[in-house]
Formats: C-alpha cells, sequence, structure tokens
C-alpha cells in the first residue's frame, strides 16, 4: 500500500503533539474540524517599540488561552474559569547578569466554557511601557520577555529583542545642529477610527490580503525648515507563491495632515485585542505620522516598509520587517500535490496533468493560477472560492478517509460535500443484518438527497441513490 506524504505528515505531527501537550506548549487552532488534532504553532507572540528619543519601549504580548492551566471559579462574575499568567520584562545588557531594568505583572484571563479556556483561537493582549535610562551606544541591549502559568509554572518560550542607543538614533541630534532628526519604531494597526488605533499585537504577523494602518513617532530639533517631508515605501522580500516575483510594492509622500505634532499614541485599552488612543504631548519636537498600507492586494510573504523623514539637509531613515500570512490557511494547500488531487472532481483529467506537473513550486504557481481565473474578487489577494473549496477539503480529508481510502475527500461522501459543501440534515440508520446508510439532505438550492451505504464492512460509503427533491409551490 502506498502512503501519501501528507498522511505521514499527519502522524508525525500528531506524535510532535503529544510531547508538545506534556511540556506544556499549544497550538493555534484554525478551524473546528477534526484537523484541529493536528495544528501547532506558537501560543504566544510580542512586539516591541521602541520610542523616537529611545528612552522607552511598548511592549505588546498576546496570549492564547490554550497554554495556560484554567481552574474553576468559585464565583462566576467574569467567567466560569480563570487562569493567571504570570508575565516577566527584563532589560538587559548582553553578557552581564543582572538586568538593568525588571518588571513583573500578573494578571487574571477568564473563560466562559471549557471549550473557551482551552481554545487556541482565543487571545489575550497585554501592554506595557517601560522607560529606559540612557543606554550606551558600544553595548548591546535586549528586551526579554518570559511568560508563565503561574498555575502550573510552566513557561513559554522567552523572546529576546534587541534595542538601539539613544547615541544611534542620529548623531545630529545629540549635538544639536540644522535639521535634526530621531524616528521611533515603526508599528502598524488593523484599523484606524478616528484617534483610535486596533492592533492585534501578534507580533510582526498580520492577515494578507487586508489594508492597514501603519504609525511611527518622529523628533525634530529646534530649526526645523519648513514642513517634515515624510515618505513611506514598502517593499515586498519574498513570496510564497511566486518566490521570483518580489519587489517594490507601494510608495506615499504624506501630506501635513497625515501628521500630528505635539501628539502620540498611548495604550487605553487591552484584552483581545489592543486599542491606542493619539493623545496631546507636551514635546514641542515630537510628531506622530499615520500612513496606509493598502495591503488588500498584497500577497502571502515577508516585507518590509520604511519610513525616511527629512528636514532641511538632514534626513533619517527607519524599517520594519512584517509577514503577511494566510491566518488559517487550509492544510491541504501546504503541498501541491494534496491540493491538486481533489481538484479530479472539477476538472478534466488533461486539465489536472497539466498542473501535476514540473516541480513543486512549478506546481504551486500553476494551481494559484488556476484559481486566479475562478476568484470572485480578482482586484483582492485573497481568493474566497479557493478558501471555500480547501476548506472543504480538510474537512472531508479528516472525516471521511478510511484505512482503505486516506483521502478522504476522494471518497464518494468526500466528494459530495467537497462539491456541496455541508448538507442540510444527515440521517443514520443501523439495523441489524443491513448495511449502515447514511442520507444527505439538501433543502438549499442543491434540492438532492444523497444515499451513501457501507458495501464493503471497511466503513467506506458508497453512493447508491440520488433523488430529486421536488420544488415548492
Amino acid at each position: 500500500m502506498v502512503i501519501r506524504m501528507k498522511h505521514v505528515r499527519i502522524f508525525s505531527v500528531a506524535f510532535m503533539l503529544a510531547a508538545a501537550f506534556a511540556s506544556g506548549s499549544s497550538a493555534q487552532r484554525h478551524s473546528h474540524d477534526s484537523r484541529i488534532y493536528f495544528d501547532y504553532g506558537e501560543p504566544m507572540m510580542s512586539s516591541v517599540i521602541q520610542s523616537a528619543d529611545g528612552r522607552s519601549v511598548d511592549v505588546r504580548i498576546t496570549t492564547a488561552n490554550s497554554m495556560f492551566s484554567f481552574l474553576r471559579a468559585k464565583k462566576a462574575k467574569n467567567g466560569a474559569y480563570y487562569a493567571v499568567r504570570d508575565v516577566t520584562i527584563e532589560i538587559q545588557e548582553h553578557g552581564e547578569g543582572l538586568p538593568v531594568i525588571s518588571r513583573n505583572k500578573m494578571d487574571t484571563l477568564y473563560a466562559n466554557s471549557f471549550e473557551e479556556s482551552t481554545s487556541k483561537e482565543t487571545w489575550h493582549a497585554m501592554a506595557e511601557s517601560l522607560p529606559l535610562p540612557v543606554l550606551d551606544s558600544g553595548k548591546r541591549y535586549t528586551v526579554r520577555i518570559d511568560v508563565r502559568d503561574d498555575i502550573d509554572h510552566l513557561s513559554a518560550r522567552p523572546v529576546e529583542v534587541d534595542l538601539r542607543s539613544i547615541q544611534n538614533a542620529h548623531p545630529k541630534y545629540i549635538t544639536g545642529g540644522e535639521g535634526s532628526v530621531s524616528i521611533g519604531d515603526i508599528w502598524l494597526a488593523d484599523s484606524l477610527i478616528g484617534n483610535s488605533a486596533y492592533a492585534s499585537a501578534r507580533g510582526n504577523t498580520y492577515m494578507f490580503s487586508r489594508n492597514m494602518v501603519g504609525t511611527v513617532a518622529f523628533r525634530i530639533g529646534d530649526t526645523l525648515v519648513g514642513e517634515p517631508d515624510v515618505q513611506v515605501s514598502v517593499r515586498q522580500l519574498s513570496n510564497l507563491v511566486n518566490p521570483s516575483d518580489t519587489g517594490d510594492r507601494y510608495h506615499a509622500t504624506l501630506d501635513i495632515s497625515d501628521m500630528h505634532r505635539r501628539a502620540a499614541f498611548g495604550i487605553s485599552s487591552a484584552d483581545s485585542i489592543l486599542k491606542y488612543e493619539l493623545r496631546p504631548d507636551s514635546d514641542a519636537e515630537l510628531w506622530t505620522a499615520i500612513f496606509n498600507v493598502p495591503g488588500e492586494k498584497f500577497e502571502q510573504g515577508k516585507y518590509q516598509v520604511t519610513v525616511r523623514v527629512r528636514s532641511g539637509n538632514v534626513d533619517h531613515t527607519q524599517k520594519a520587517d512584517f509577514m503577511l500570512v494566510w491566518q488559517g490557511m487550509p492544510l491541504s494547500l501546504e503541498d501541491p500535490r494534496d491540493a491538486i488531487e481533489p481538484l479530479k472532481h472539477i476538472l478534466s483529467p488533461d486539465q489536472v496533468s497539466a498542473i501535476n506537473s514540473g516541480s513543486t513550486q512549478e506546481m504551486t504557481q500553476k494551481l494559484y493560477a488556476y484559481w486566479r481565473t475562478q476568484d470572485p474578487t480578482p482586484s483582492t489577494a485573497y481568493n474566497e472560492r479557493m478558501a471555500t473549496f480547501y476548506k472543504r477539503v480538510d474537512y472531508a480529508d479528516f472525516n471521511y478517509a478510511t484505512g482503505h481510502v486516506l483521502d478522504g475527500v476522494m471518497t464518494d461522501r468526500g466528494k459530495i460535500y467537497l462539491l456541496y459543501g455541508p448538507p442540510t440534515n444527515v440521517d443514520r440508520t443501523f439495523l441489524p443484518g443491513e448495511a449502515p446508510v447514511e442520507t444527505w439532505t439538501y433543502t438549499n438550492n442543491v434540492k438532492r438527497i444523497f444515499r451513501f451505504e457501507e458495501l464493503n464492512g471497511h466503513g467506506e460509503y458508497k453512493l447508491t441513490n440520488v433523488k430529486e427533491l421536488a420544488a415548492k409551490n
């Protein structure tokens, strides 16, 4: 018997998960069907944003419920279950034992049900602002973030981020001089409503094919020449679908209306998402620029956003990398060979053979090229029809596979599910001496009844009858 690599990978992942659960790590869930048991990923994401003057950092942390051990609450005022999140943030000088700054924060997470308490897709955010001393430009400093489950004392993998010293912001900013400029770290928000910015705080990872809002704070010395000139550009560094297709994706010159003097974003609230408010600031040299990132057309991959601020004859540039990923991408799309096989249900053998040839990368490009011809929204990178198709493939693979047919989507039930989606109603009949029967009824626009029988005793149901539903007058 030939075992496809997809299923070998699944069994390997299942083994890895067993070890992961034993050590307290867990995965982010993307769907509600049986494939959730084979998903794995990071239960914690974080990012560190340093201010324009280099003297403070905004630390953002997001954790999934699945990494904590929840207990039943005695009083269900805030939730039926609770867990204690213990976070330590340290600023360390490289090579030294004691931290320069250390802050510990504990909070309580709540869940309304046991399912929510173990969820890999329910996240809680936290933001802390830490003041920094003047850092020595000749030394290296890092932010170390450690998240623990206070009940079981399980620890998430610590994250380390390098900091820059204030001297590295711009030499002329320290000594004065014409048009001196310093820029803080760039950060991206999921949306901006009025003066409120909302960020998912998933590190530097964002959902692809969505527009975003970028912001950066900068300071200009006391000899500002006219209005600051701010340029924003976005470049794609890697492309998941087509590695050769990279390069510049966006460029804009900001208008003065995009910049706010004596204003800065500050944390307003944190739970499942972080909320920041643009507030007045007494620093006359401080500006906050807000710009759009038209990511709706951006494909999956790594990107770099660059902000260039110019004042007089002096300019300073700041860069930040970010990832655009398909959060919840169907598992069947990870390998083009797994994604091409189900096309046999909708394409001719010649069409499938044409896509299923060449290198893995060539197959991937041809696969996505085919689905682009079927995209109901070609102006965006996200293909809703392709997503629906492969979500159904995943469901069928893990719900209709048997000991003889490992790809559940290639069974009769899998094919019908792939073509028509979930039935309106499923009836199962088990009578002594007779083959088990499943009857799928579609009362929607399909208007059919499909009858499946397990004829061979191996759990594989064969389609034995199709009946048209009479249209109602």
